[in-house]
């Protein structure tokens, strides 16, 4: 049974050469734990996390709201949506497009300078602290839905 390719976690692992229904066992365990530590080379829960941080406040403070609303559950957005006092009615992106223009204008520098902080991931749930932050800025809530991080609560960015 040599050449056999072993799926494990979601990803092919080649190679697996086996001889006998134990051994068979020992390798598909073997190459679990080998995708399991190496994560099928994609980038990690942290990586696309910092990356979802860098999208949303660029995207804010460009005021494309179609990108930060993209960034958002389906529930945040609906949130936003009901909660938006004089903008309520519109779109999720028309709302943040017009709260972003609102806001305080950002230089590039500026901009640039916002990041993912403090990031505890537990299973499809994490929370990240965009820094700079105000001293007892509680973590923004993230759900991992279909393979991709997205925001589920207001974010809290300073001077914001």
């Amino acid at each position: 049974m040599a050449g056999r390719v072993a799926v494990a976690g979601g990803c092919r692992v080649a190679g697996v050469s086996t001889s006998s229904p134990l051994k068979s066992i020992s390798a598909a365990l073997a190459a679990l734990a080998i995708v399991g530590a190496a994560g099928c080379g994609g980038p990690s829960n942290q990586d696309q996390i910092k990356q979802l941080v860098t999208e949303y406040v660029t995207a804010f403070a460009a005021e494309d709201g179609a990108k930060v609303c993209s960034l958002l559950t389906p529930a945040s957005q609906r949130r936003i949506q009901a909660s938006a006092g004089l903008l309520r009615g519109r779109t999720c992106a028309e709302t943040l497009k017009t709260v972003a223009q609102m806001s305080t204008k950002a230089s590039p520098e500026q901009v640039k300078a916002f990041h993912a902080g403090r990031i505890v991931v537990d299973g499809n749930e994490a929370g990240v602290v965009i820094e700079p932050s105000s001293s007892g800025t509680k973590p923004t809530r993230l759900i991992k839905i279909n393979g991709k991080w997205l925001f589920d609560g207001s974010v809290a960015v300073a001077g914001q």
